[in-house]
């Protein structure tokens, strides 16, 4: 028999296994930070730094704008529609089309990443926490957790076959 070069069943269980281990991943980061998750007295935007690091192991817009949606439903599941889950949701679908325009490897433009997504989150928050300590203090956890984010789900993709290297 002979096999058709369109049929490729390790790239099927690739896929089939790849978007909804990231939305699990998504939704228990966003879930947690939705229970006003802190360290020592600093809330990271946990939404934001997985959002970027799951959007260098996507390629499609809509598969990235659905771990967006979910992320802001979770964060915020009660009537209404503050404008932190706006801006998070703008700025995280920014970043996904930034991400392809970067000159470093996917590790240290995930991190610049995250601190733009950081600053811009504030600009458009709140100005004046932007040169005090909060602010400085959540940037650099968000960077922490978003450097270590993206090395979990590069040692998924590398070695459980979740997909090709980075």
């Amino acid at each position: 028999t002979k096999r058709s070069k369109y049929f490729n069943p390790r790239k099927m269980k690739e896929e089939s296994i790849r978007f909804p281990f990231l939305v699990l991943v998504v939704g228990f980061l966003s879930f947690y930070q939705s229970l006003n998750f802190s360290v020592l007295g600093v809330k990271p935007n946990l939404s934001l730094a997985i959002l970027i690091a799951a959007s260098f192991f996507i390629q499609d817009f809509l598969e990235c704008f659905l771990l967006i949606v979910f992320s802001a439903f979770l964060l915020k599941f009660s009537t209404g529609f503050p404008k932190e889950i706006l801006f998070l949701t703008v700025i995280a679908a920014g970043l996904f089309f930034l991400k392809k325009y970067l000159p470093w490897d996917a590790l240290l433009n995930n991190v610049f990443l995250v601190f733009i997504g950081t600053l811009l989150f504030y600009l458009m928050l709140s100005r004046d926490l932007i040169l005090k300590a909060l602010f400085f203090e959540e940037a650099l956890l968000n960077l922490a957790l978003g450097a270590l984010f993206f090395a979990f789900l590069s040692f998924m993709w590398e070695n459980k076959g979740f997909g090709p290297k980075i």
